[in-house]
């Protein structure tokens, strides 16, 4: 149990780092970008793919630490994720496009799933 927990909150984090990292890079690059008041169309669609890469990223060191309860931990931090980014999408509603917090609702278990090394394991054969 405590490596399933482990787990899910390592995927996480490695995200979240993984994201901030991304929006540091993006103002060292983009002049006046912390004092941008609407960030620019760009932005969202390069963060879109980016955070998508990362969520699979996440989900694979998830699974990787997991070992044998993969399922269990990925589906762990599936359902993790999406509480976080409910609350996320809640707070950021008026002040990020909602095509963004949506396609970040819809892409990250998706990604993270993908990223199950075992997700394209066919069931074995039953007599």
């Amino acid at each position: 149990m405590m490596r399933i927990a482990a787990a899910v909150l390592a995927g996480y984090v490695a995200v979240g780092i993984l994201v901030v990292l991304t929006d540091y890079i993006f103002a060292a690059v983009i002049p006046g970008f912390r004092a941008m008041t609407t960030l620019p169309l760009y932005y969202f669609l390069i963060a879109t793919i980016t955070d998508t890469l990362y969520s699979a990223a996440g989900g694979y060191l998830c699974a990787v630490i997991a070992r044998a309860a993969v399922r269990k931990a990925t589906l762990g931090l599936m359902i993790f994720g999406e509480i976080i980014g409910v609350v996320s999408t809640v707070l950021g509603w008026r002040i990020q496009p909602h095509w963004f917090a949506l396609a970040l609702l819809v892409l990250f278990p998706l990604a993270v799933y993908g990223s199950d090394p075992g997700c394209d394991r066919e069931a074995p054969n039953q007599p």
